[in-house]
């Protein structure tokens, strides 16, 4: 199967893998990839399911991994770091571990292992679907997402949001282009993804960094006992919180 990749900033630079959360594609780095091209060599793909990548009929994040590697390794790829967001992040540490990466960069997802936490089981990790007015058109789409969370919104989320639908002219629905089922794949595999397990042995001379974001839904507290495990078992651990991720 194809994974779809795109290729920008300066090509002398170092290598920046970029790997999106459940559901958003690519383009949910544009503001990143602005900041940062002329620093970088950015990779941005999308993940197999999402996006301009074909599906795959197995949610596992070292099969995932092997996917994006056998892609990206047909350019020239040197000092490469990898950097995800939420489910991306669980992916970017397996890929980080497996191929060696220089750094690993998890944003808020990757240092979980949600299989661990008392009176969650595989059963509850279900994907739900947005209401059927939400489809009608992209402006009800628009207006769905941004209800969820207003202070973020800006143009850069706008068009990754409109990124995560196409047009269906049959049923006259927009649809995701992640669709449910593969989702709720992912989904399946994160609950039984252990950050310790997809740690390995990445040396300790690689960097990892977290970046966690805290909220009403995410405090300090919630979050402390996963960060101590990891930093515990990779001393080169660096954390910070902070009150915003747009990622």
């Amino acid at each position: 199967m194809k994974i779809h990749y795109e290729i920008i900033g300066d090509m002398t630079k170092p290598t920046l893998l970029l790997i999106h959360g459940l559901g958003w594609t690519k383009r949910i780095w544009n503001e990143v990839q602005e900041a940062l091209k002329e620093h970088y060599r950015l990779v941005l793909i999308d993940l197999p399911g999402h996006g301009e990548s074909e599906e795959t009929n197995k949610c596992d994040f070292e099969v995932i991994a092997d996917m994006i590697h056998r892609e990206i390794a047909l350019t020239p790829v040197s000092n490469l770091y990898v950097a995800g967001s939420s489910l991306g992040a669980a992916v970017a540490l397996v890929y980080g571990n497996k191929y060696n990466a220089d750094g690993v960069i998890l944003i808020d997802g990757g240092f979980t292992a949600l299989n661990r936490i008392g009176g969650l089981c595989a059963e509850d990790m279900t994907y739900e679907e947005p209401p059927a007015h939400a489809f009608e058109t992209m402006d009800a789409y628009c207006r769905f997402m941004r209800s969820d969370n207003p202070d973020l919104w800006n143009d850069y989320i706008a068009t990754a949001v409109v990124d995560q639908l196409f047009y269906n002219p049959k049923e006259g629905v927009y649809k995701q282009k992640a669709s449910s089922a593969i989702q709720q794949d992912y989904l399946e595999a994160l609950y039984y993804f252990d950050p310790l397990d997809a740690l390995g042995q990445l040396p300790d001379s690689k960097k990892i960094t977290i970046m966690v974001a805290l909220n009403e839904q995410q405090q300090k507290t919630d979050v402390e006992e996963d960060l101590l495990a990891l930093s515990n078992a990779h001393r080169n651990t660096d954390v910070f919180f902070t009150k915003v991720l747009t990622i």
